[in-house]
């Protein structure tokens, strides 16, 4: 079978819940997941326990690590995190504080400490370099590894990055939370299989009430 990638968006996240959170945080730009966006991750993992998957790669943000940890239980595999498919912040000059090393390191057992990252964190950036910084990023990890499936977890803007950069899609991408977009490899080129999948979510109401578009 041709190789194929799992693009996942993280889970509802503890600011869309409390729109106040980011008033008095430390790390304004790193909410946890809410308590919902932990179960969406869950089973996203369920969901893609039937599939022949080798790796999982994360955006090193908070929210993103939690959803990937959790489909990592389920798939049992590591987690590579890579800076490449990290959040787009148009609006920032610097490197927004995420969570420390070792507090991170002590939570996320699955965290694959070994993995060297194909791209360091790029702010300040446009969106338009942003989609163009994570395409490349995942263009990149499934060149180096052809063989293998792989699960990329990410933010909504990447998700609109990396679709529309391996396959050339032009149409307007809804990206829901924790929805699955799956795509296989052509040659050198890549194909939709599926877009913006979320029946595999037990409360699809609120995935879809924070969709990002692209």
């Amino acid at each position: 079978m041709s190789q194929r990638i799992w693009i996942v968006r993280h889970g509802n996240r503890e600011d869309f819940q409390n729109p106040g959170w980011a008033r008095t945080a430390s790390r304004p730009y790193d909410p946890a997941l809410s308590a919902d966006g932990e179960t969406q991750a869950k089973e996203v993992g369920l969901s893609l326990q039937a599939e022949q998957i080798h790796r999982v790669f994360a955006s090193p943000f908070l929210r993103t690590i939690q959803t990937a940890s959790h489909i990592a239980d389920a798939l049992k595999l590591s987690v590579c995190l890579e800076p490449g498919i990290g959040e787009i912040l148009p609006n920032v000059t610097s490197m927004p504080e995420l969570l420390p090393e070792d507090e991170r390191r002590q939570r996320f057992p699955r965290i694959d400490e070994a993995y060297t990252a194909i791209n360091e964190f790029p702010y300040p950036e446009t969106s338009e370099e942003g989609h163009k910084r994570a395409a490349l990023a995942a263009r990149t990890l499934t060149d180096r590894l052809p063989d293998k499936n792989m699960v990329m977890v990410t933010h909504g803007a990447p998700v609109v990055g990396i679709v529309r950069g391996l396959t050339g899609l032009a149409d307007r991408i809804t990206v829901p939370l924790c929805c699955i977009f799956t795509l296989q490899r052509n040659g050198s080129g890549w194909d939709v299989l599926q877009l913006s999948e979320t029946s595999h979510l037990s409360n699809q109401e609120s995935s879809k009430r924070y969709a990002h578009s692209g």
